[in-house]
């Protein structure tokens, strides 16, 4: 058997060490962020250069307008309603009696009778048929004309329920308390719907009617990107992914200055955009007590909320 040598061993183990080092620097890497994914600070909605500004102000006239609006009138108690008047039942009218038809005089030759004196039933039966005919149709003019005039009385009278109706309506038309609230719809007039009346220095561009954001530089700077975003104007027919790093110099005055790219996005035409969006920026001044500065950021084609 050969023994194993001290050296042989040694180097052995530190292979193995170095492969558990790489495989352990392997996974951090990976359960590492992004460094390219920033802080994400969210300014608050409507014009201006506020970007130490907690709350989006309100959209509105300076010093409030007031508005006077009435108060709804006072329910007031219904009082009992009236009982409605008892119509009382028409009285039937009574049939009027038809006298009967004189009975004519006997000729000598009766169209009633024969010549053999004997009654002729058939002109007789067509009599009784004629006089019972008048006498129905009499019977049915005189109750037509009955109906009429008790529906003609009953319209003189209201029913109970359009008694409380007009109840109501009275009591709505009569006027409540003349005491009038005031709202005052305070702002400014670059506000926004939803807004705090306590800002009346301005907004700062953004989307959030609140910002939680105790950092006033770095609301400073999120301001700065969001204008630099506006002002870009992408080339056509580049990739979405093109990324550069940039320098600038921020000086007090808010003036940016020295811009240049220290790292390359491949694209000639992608980073002078950007160098001439850069000089396309206006900021307002530094936050007070902050020196001038160059600052390194990485400037993407695409947001990522934008692909």
């Amino acid at each position: 058997m050969t023994s194993t040598s001290p050296g042989a061993f040694l180097l052995s183990a530190l292979l193995h060490a170095a492969a558990v080092g790489l495989a352990l620097l392997f996974g951090y890497t990976l359960s590492r962020p992004d460094q390219d994914s920033p802080k994400i600070i969210e300014l608050v909605a409507g014009e201006g250069d506020n970007y130490g500004a907690r709350e989006a102000p309100a959209l509105g006239t300076e010093g409030g307008v007031r508005l006077k609006v009435p108060d709804l009138p006072a329910p007031k108690s219904l009082p009992e309603p009236e009982p409605a008047p008892v119509t009382p039942a028409p009285t039937p009218v009574k049939p009027v009696p038809v006298p009967p038809a004189p009975t004519p005089a006997p000729t000598a030759q009766s169209s009633a009778t024969t010549g053999d004196g004997v009654p002729n039933f058939k002109k007789k039966i067509q009599w009784e048929i004629v006089r019972g005919d008048a006498k129905a149709k009499l019977q049915l003019r005189r109750e037509r004309e009955a109906e009429a005039k008790r529906l003609a009385e009953e319209k003189k009278w209201l029913t109970k329920e359009e008694f409380d109706r007009a109840q109501k309506s009275r009591v709505a038309t009569k006027g409540g308390s003349t005491k009038a609230p005031q709202i005052d719809a305070e702002g400014i007039a670059k506000g926004v719907v939803g807004g705090s009346p306590d800002n009346k220095t301005g907004g700062a561009g953004g989307k959030a009617l609140r910002n939680d954001n105790d950092d006033v530089l770095a609301g400073y700077y999120a301001m700065f990107k969001q204008r630099l975003r506006t002002e870009f104007e992408p080339p056509p027919g580049l990739s979405d992914s093109l990324k550069a790093t940039v320098e600038v110099r921020s000086n007090l005055d808010g003036s940016l200055s020295n811009a240049k790219i220290v790292r390359t996005s491949g694209s000639r035409e992608f980073d002078r955009a950007v160098i001439e969006a850069i000089g396309r920026v206006r900021m307002p001044s530094r936050p007070e007590k902050r020196a001038a500065e160059t600052i390194e950021f990485v400037f993407t084609m695409r947001e990522r909320d934008e692909r």
